[in-house]
């Protein structure tokens, strides 16, 4: 432990007492550990790095598995030395401790258990049969290849164990968000999994993060691993800075961030596709359809929109990616197109470019099960694919990119997000392209999502944007036709 409280014993918070007894003291009925999975989620100096390598060292020498492999893993190479230094001082402050355990370059040794921290794939080997599994600061773990090859290590086991220790971070398609979406579920009650223990600590996104009320309630480490007066003085500087009112929020008070640049708030967005949508109960209806075809390298999207009497939409997003690019991509954009494509998200056509036969293919097998009224396109890059289109009696309509075009369905979009009307089912492409558009605003005031100024890929989106433009015409049609 370092700071004020070095050298001395250390003494669990009750948040700290909490996970240890579910941990340890719940048991199933072979007596083998109730939970299998842990996650904690904490403001920033609440303890946790603390608490996961006072973890690791009782898996190392009390917990009766044999040949115990303990494995910490951590973002970088400095937070591993950290995490490494904590246990190995832990040990060396106890004089029986010391005794028997050995220490080497990030590694302790009892016996014939391991304890190891790792920062990197590479640091990883094939076969190694972990028992204990801890993910510190897990966040800012941008590599999924790493958690991929660790968790998959732990099967052969007879009753493994996984902790995910982490502050709230800022990326809404990292795996991190993920897990915590998952976690926070289960401590909901919305998702049934005896298997998960949940302990999450922090202030709701519309909490008043000036308030200290908010500050005790959100974090348990105060006057104990962090003083009140600090996170005033920390208040303040956020209060003069606003660019540093996010990282208050984050880090002291577990809000997950999101860029203030983005043009949607993708907590609302979140909250309009926690329903999954019913298939079934789209066959047969009316939709219009929004197609954004991409170069011959990037992502293509096709979006249906159907209507809906509450005043919304209900969203069914396809996008489209070369297989052979696929890798590529996933390390260029840092998102997992792997994992999209293997979970029906992402569609990926054959060869190194994008298949337009498969694109119209598509549109046809869905025409057959929906009937699709009109299909926006953009004119560029897509003329030989609308005249097949055409030909084969799909009602083709272009929509102009401009601001003036762009600005009605963009407003709509508006509308219903904040609505809660907004129906996509949390397809996590779409929401990925959601949370990157910026917004381009002309002088008059007309807004529409820009390719050149968006953080990433945004196509998805604009696809979704056509398809509604076209609903808000066939509105405004009828509404004059009624009116004569």
């Amino acid at each position: 432990m370092q700071g004020p409280l070095t050298g001395q014993r250390l003494r669990l918070e009750a948040w700290q007492h909490h996970v240890i007894s579910e941990l340890f003291g719940r048991k199933r009925s072979d007596q083998r550990r109730r939970h299998r999975y842990v996650w904690i989620e904490v403001p920033r100096k609440a303890g946790k790095t603390t608490l996961l390598v006072t973890i690791g060292l009782y898996m190392l020498m009390v917990d009766p598995e044999p040949g115990a492999e303990i494995v910490i893993a951590t973002a970088s190479a400095d937070h591993a030395n950290l995490c490494f230094d904590i246990a190995r001082d832990m040990v060396r402050s106890d004089r029986d401790m010391a005794a028997v355990c050995r220490a080497s370059r990030r590694t302790l040794t009892y016996k014939d258990a391991h304890l190891r921290v790792i920062s990197s794939r590479q640091e990883t080997s094939a076969g190694r049969n972990i028992s204990c599994l801890l993910f510190d600061d897990f966040a800012q773990i941008q590599n999924r290849e790493l958690h991929d090859a660790l968790i998959t290590s732990i099967a052969a086991r007879t009753q493994p164990f996984t902790l995910y220790a982490t502050t709230a971070g800022s990326d809404h398609v990292s795996l991190a968000w993920e897990i915590h979406e998952y976690a926070t579920r289960v401590q909901a009650g919305e998702i049934e999994d005896p298997d998960w223990h949940v302990t999450l600590f922090g202030a709701r996104a519309d909490d008043d993060w000036t308030n200290p009320e908010i500050w005790r309630r959100a974090h348990p480490g105060i006057d104990v691993s962090i003083s009140e007066e600090f996170l005033q003085q920390e208040c303040r500087r956020a209060q003069q800075t606003p660019g540093f009112i996010g990282s208050f929020r984050q880090l002291y008070l577990n809000v997950w961030g999101q860029d203030r640049s983005r043009w949607l708030d993708m907590e609302k967005w979140d909250q309009n596709g926690r329903e999954s949508i019913d298939l079934s109960a789209l066959a047969g209806r009316e939709c219009r359809v929004g197609l954004d075809l991409s170069t011959t390298t990037d992502l293509s999207a096709l979006v249906l929109a159907f209507r809906e009497r509450d005043g919304g939409y209900t969203i069914l997003p396809f996008a489209f990616c070369p297989e052979e690019t696929i890798e590529e991509r996933q390390r260029r954009d840092r998102v997992d197109y792997v994992a999209w494509r293997e979970q029906g998200f992402l569609i990926a056509t054959e060869g190194n470019t994008v298949d337009h036969l498969m694109i119209r293919q598509k549109i046809l097998e869905l025409s057959r099960t929906y009937r699709i009224r009109e299909l926006a396109y953009d004119r560029w890059n897509s003329s030989m694919l609308i005249t097949h289109l055409v030909s084969d009696g799909i009602p083709c309509v272009p929509v102009a990119q401009s601001n003036s075009a762009m600005n009605g369905p963009s407003r709509e979009l508006e509308r219903v997000l904040a609505n809660g009307t907004l129906h996509h089912g949390g397809n996590p492409v779409l929401r990925w392209c959601a949370g990157n558009a910026v917004a381009h605003a002309d002088p008059s005031g007309d807004i529409r999502p820009s390719k050149n100024k968006s953080i990433e890929r945004i196509d998805v989106l604009v696809a979704m944007l056509m398809a509604i433009s076209r609903h808000m015409v066939a509105d405004w049609s009828g509404r004059a036709a009624r009116c004569h």
